[in-house]
């Protein structure tokens, strides 16, 4: 937990939510209503004693009420006045700071706004047939990524659905992970009367998996490693064993659309493969006690590197939690694929990553392991792992795509880590300055931007010439 905690506006949001003064509220905590006063309006950081003293008096969810999301709200609002049609505005960071501060739900309202706009725009720019539009405003994977981020990427139902699932399938079975893709080939076909086969490449040129429903059989490619082939295998059972549950969080989630909904499915049934493969409580007990060797992990429970980093980014239930990891994938133009945010991290939603943020480095050393303790603008710290994951088999005439994953904590989980060996090196050093995006990023001296920061000017001087595509103006 971060030493100071500036959540003033959830504490003053959750007294006017119950109807209570500030007398009533302070006396109720043994403390004087100036000192509320203070704390409601961030002049005061919410203490340890003072936030266990709150969740003993209210019915509150303390580690909830305890994060602070201000950050996430910054970087959006930051990419709202990003956008053209606001440039001229001038808004400094220090005011959207005052705003989310004072009204953060307010804030919320120009983001919820803006957004509803970017979508109208978007819809017009194709109706006029310009090619523009509707490529990330009107898109499933932002829903679906927004889906993951309001749930904290953790499913109980699936969670539950998929504990059942295993018990069933390894009933009377050694829990050896090499024992699971010969118990999950046994139960398909005995109990749901479905046979796999593996299929020559030859055959199934560029596919992976694909299921014949009127033959009754799941064909799995044989370019799969054998954890890929366990993962693909549980991600078709559970779309066919578990439709209800896909169907219930989807409707308890609101997602009508249809690209979305199949979309948030196979999502939820790649979920519930992994949760499979690394069961939540022996998989969380596991990392604790290997701290978090991700290398460890994979072979004790015969999972990729890329599945138990994911799979670590979903040990948050609500009695049993793990680090809150961020995990970002990227290929080597820098393209984002997947993205969880958590412990502090936020991602912007248009656009790429930081450019020195050394998950870019990880394709130079394939298969190597990167550390980096890195700090945003606002001073947040973060230590990360980043590595290139193994190509799935390809024709030589058409590569597959490469692929690094980053994993990352808050500086202080570090301690907890394997790894944390390696910050020997780093401590005597500075951390590594990153941003959130070149777009949200106020670093006026980073010489690698892509972008300039909203609220500055771009100058282009004849006689003199920097290090990096922009000189930027003075903030105005």
């Amino acid at each position: 937990m971060k030493e100071k905690i500036l959540v003033g506006h959830k504490l003053r949001r959750f007294r006017q939510s119950i109807d209570l003064s500030q007398t009533a509220m302070a006396e109720t905590l043994d403390i004087s209503p100036s000192y509320l006063n203070l704390l409601e309006h961030n002049q005061r950081p919410l203490t340890v004693s003072l936030l266990l003293r709150l969740g003993s008096a209210f019915d509150i969810d303390l580690k909830e009420f305890a994060e602070d999301d201000s950050a996430a709200l910054s970087t959006e609002l930051t990419e709202v006045f990003a956008d053209p049609v606001l440039a001229g505005e001038r808004i400094s960071r220090r005011e959207l700071q005052d705003l989310i501060t004072a009204a953060p739900a307010a804030a919320r309202g120009v983001i919820n706004l803006f957004e509803a706009y970017r979508k109208v725009r978007a819809e017009l720019e194709v109706a006029a047939g310009d090619g523009r539009g509707g490529v990330e405003t009107n898109n499933p994977v932002e829903r679906i990524r927004d889906v993951l981020q309001q749930a904290n990427n953790y499913f109980a139902i699936i969670e539950e659905a998929a504990e059942v699932f295993h018990a069933n399938v390894m009933v009377g079975v050694a829990g050896h992970p090499d024992a699971l893709m010969e118990s999950l080939v046994g139960y398909a076909d005995e109990i749901l009367g479905l046979r796999v086969r593996i299929i020559p490449v030859a055959v199934m040129g560029s596919q992976l998996r694909r299921y014949d429903q009127h033959r009754r059989e799941i064909l799995l490619s044989e370019a799969l490693r054998r954890p890929q082939r366990q993962f693909h295998l549980l991600v078709q059972l559970a779309l066919v064993t578990q439709a209800e549950q896909l169907d219930v969080e989807c409707a308890r989630h609101g997602i009508e659309d249809a690209a979305c909904r199949s979309l948030l499915r196979m999502t939820l049934a790649g979920y519930f493969a992994a949760a499979v493969m690394m069961p939540y409580e022996p998989f969380l007990e596991a990392a604790k006690e290997l701290r978090y060797d991700l290398d460890l992990l994979g072979r004790r429970f015969g999972a990729s590197f890329e599945q138990v980093c994911h799979r670590l980014t979903s040990l948050n239930a609500p009695t049993a939690r793990g680090i809150p990891f961020f995990f970002v994938r990227v290929d080597d133009a820098g393209n984002i694929s997947k993205r969880l945010a958590a412990g502090g991290m936020q991602f912007a939603k248009h656009g790429g990553t930081c450019p020195k943020w050394n998950i870019h480095k990880a394709f130079r050393t394939p298969e190597q392991l990167l550390f980096q303790a890195a700090e945003l603008p606002n001073g947040q710290k973060f230590f990360t792992i980043a590595r290139t994951v193994p190509r799935i088999w390809s024709r030589p005439d058409e590569p597959a795509p490469e692929f690094a994953v980053a994993l990352g904590c808050e500086m202080h989980h570090a301690r907890d880590l394997v790894y944390a060996d390696q910050l020997a090196q780093i401590k005597g050093s500075t951390f590594d300055p990153i941003g959130i995006g070149c777009a949200v990023c106020e670093r006026m001296e980073c010489s690698q931007r892509a972008h300039p920061p909203v609220g500055h000017d771009v100058r282009f001087d004849g006689p003199m010439r920097r290090i990096g595509l922009y000189d930027l103006g003075l903030k105005q």
